[in-house]
């Protein structure tokens, strides 16, 4: 199952009891379909960027849920058919599992033929001449 998080824009003239009802349909649908609602976040009423049915102010609720990749068209067109809900989102949350995936230690080979690097200005001398070695200009 994968994580996602729905975010969804509820008409502003619902009242609490309306917002959680809406709310409480979708965890249910989410669990008919075999996932599960790990966090639930109500923003509360908001002033949208632009009016969305005539509507200035919107009503904003997070979910954050497991689900599996073959339900989540049915979850979308099941959101989509409630008039309550102005716009919706929905996102794979692709969190990096860095802890789960044990990380390879980077090999470093070590090559012992190759000279110490020089500092700026000073070429590399060949060690069996005998020339010495001049800062170049």
């Amino acid at each position: 199952m994968n994580q996602y998080e729905l975010g969804m824009v509820l008409r502003s003239t619902l009242n609490e009891e309306e917002v959680n009802q809406v709310v409480e349909n979708v965890k249910s649908r989410i669990t008919e379909l075999g996932g599960e609602c790990t966090e639930t976040n109500v923003w509360g009423k908001r002033r949208l960027a632009h009016p969305i049915n005539k509507q200035t102010e919107g009503i904003y609720v997070f979910l954050n849920f497991s689900l599996s990749p073959q339900s989540v068209k049915e979850l979308v067109r099941t959101i989509q058919f409630i008039d309550s809900v102005l716009r919706h989102i929905l996102v794979k949350d692709e969190k990096k599992k860095t802890a789960a995936k044990e990380k390879k230690p980077v090999e470093t080979t070590e090559d012992t033929a190759s000279p110490e690097p020089q500092p700026d200005g000073l070429e590399a001398s060949d060690p069996e001449s005998n020339d010495v070695q001049t800062p170049s200009e």
